[in-house]
């Protein structure tokens, strides 16, 4: 537990864990709230929402990891400014982009996805990617400058405000319970938390515009992989609801459109600890891949990922046993169709730590094309495992192919890390153990202290 106890690790752990728990927490009663409000419609809100989390996820990972990269590389030490006006810049193209596809296609999207009703929320989402820009340019500089606790607010107040609208809605307003609302509701919450983080930001950002027509391009460049691996790496996790909606009828499409997302949201919050991990991580990788060496990023690796298991297998093994008593308390017993769903992928999930683990390391030791062409791959593999197995075997199908696309990709996953950081997979479970061992003995200790006192 070296690793945690140090002041850096203790502080940027602690409260990027708080962040990704008022998430989990936030996400966890409201999801209870929306499933139930919704009802019928709840199918709708699902599609938009995987679809606004995935271009806010992939924006993130094309800002995020090029600026925070080029911050702690020595050939930009003195040219901080151009790389954070380079950042914007290409943040507001990334959007403008996004505005287009959205309002030229979302009707497409809706139709390929036989809802509908999806249409005006995904027209309207142009509000939302408009105030992501401040949004996500001052979440990236503070994570730059590890202020990870000032993070922590704004989305803390940000789920907040978001949680308060719906449960009055619900209680209060039912009539005006409606995934439009829930679209306003979301653009009013993320405008506020714009604001608390500019308010918190401002001591780290560059006053005025400082571009280099050069730095943009490097940065573009080493963004575009990274842009490419987002975009498909969750393209693929989506798979599940995208293609059932597809290539299910209707009906079948709506209750498993919603199987499948519960199922997914409870994943999410389990890879709380996970997405914690690699916030910290990436800066501090980055930083040692300049300065340390790859022998420095091979421990960081073992030993987060190690300790991340250790949290999260009691946590995998009670869900797997106890699925149907999940299912009901945050979905209901109308949507125990899932439970079979839960109990089948949930032991193989626990590969998803390593992803989030390995996407983060190769590109902070610069290989972000390995990592893009990897997940490439897993994409076109998982899209055709989704495609022949709802096919063959139905509504079911989507799950079993999420077991057998959880157990290539660790292998190959485990294979590539050996050849770029001669990662060891032994060292993996021994940290895991010892984490363990590390967390009796401190039970040990307090229960020492109580008995004497």
């Amino acid at each position: 537990m070296k690793l945690l106890k140090s002041s850096f690790w203790f502080r940027s752990i602690f409260y990027t864990l708080l962040q990704r728990f008022s998430l989990f927490f936030f996400g966890a009663v409201s999801f209870a709230i929306l499933i139930r409000g919704l009802d019928q419609h709840y199918t709708v809100w699902a599609l938009y929402l995987t679809t606004l989390t995935l271009m806010e996820t992939i924006k993130q990972g094309l800002l995020r990891n090029p600026t925070i990269k080029f911050l702690n590389m020595a050939e930009y030490a003195t040219r901080k400014n151009e790389v954070q006006s380079s950042a914007m810049l290409l943040n507001i193209a990334f959007s403008i982009v996004a505005i287009v596809v959205l309002e030229v296609f979302g009707s497409s999207i809706a139709h390929w996805l036989k809802s509908p009703e999806l249409t005006p929320l995904l027209l309207w989402s142009f509000t939302f990617v408009i105030i992501l820009i401040p949004y996500s340019h001052c979440e990236v500089m503070l994570q730059a400058n590890y202020q990870f606790s000032k993070i922590f607010w704004a989305y803390f107040v940000r789920q907040a405000l978001f949680f308060i609208g719906i449960v009055v809605l619900y209680f209060f307003k039912r009539d005006q319970f409606t995934p439009m609302n829930m679209l306003v509701l979301q653009v009013i919450s993320l405008a506020v938390g714009a604001v608390i983080l500019y308010m918190t930001t401002r001591p780290y950002l560059v006053k005025g515009i400082h571009y280099d027509l050069a730095t943009v391009k490097h940065m573009f460049y080493f963004g575009r992989y990274i842009f490419g691996t987002n975009l498909f790496f969750n393209i693929s996790r989506s798979f599940d609801r995208y293609m059932t909606a597809n290539i299910l009828d209707a009906v079948q499409g709506n209750n498993y459109v919603k199987y499948y997302d519960t199922v997914g949201r409870i994943n999410n919050m389990i890879d709380v600890p996970s997405l914690a991990a690699a916030d910290v991580l990436f800066p501090k990788n980055a930083e040692a891949a300049e300065t340390d060496g790859i022998g420095k990023v091979k421990y960081y690796f073992e030993r987060m990922v190690g300790i991340i298991l250790a949290l999260i297998v009691p946590i995998s093994l009670f869900i797997f046993i106890f699925p149907g008593l999940i299912i009901r308390v945050l979905a209901g017993p109308q949507n125990a169709g899932a439970v079979p769903i839960l109990q089948l992928t949930i032991l193989f999930s626990l590969v998803r730590p390593l992803s989030y683990q390995f996407g983060s390391t190769l590109d902070a030791i610069g290989k972000p094309q390995v990592n893009f062409r990897v997940n490439v791959l897993f994409m076109l593999f998982n899209l055709a495992l989704n495609y022949v197995f709802l096919t063959r075997f139905g509504p079911m199908g989507a799950a079993y192919a999420t077991v057998i696309n959880y157990v290539v990709t660790f292998v190959l996953m485990i294979a590539i890390l050996k050849k770029y950081i001669q990662v060891e997979t032994i060292n993996i479970f021994r940290y895991m153990v010892q984490t363990y061992k590390d967390i009796f003995g401190v039970i040990g200790k307090m229960k020492g202290k109580l008995s004497r006192g």
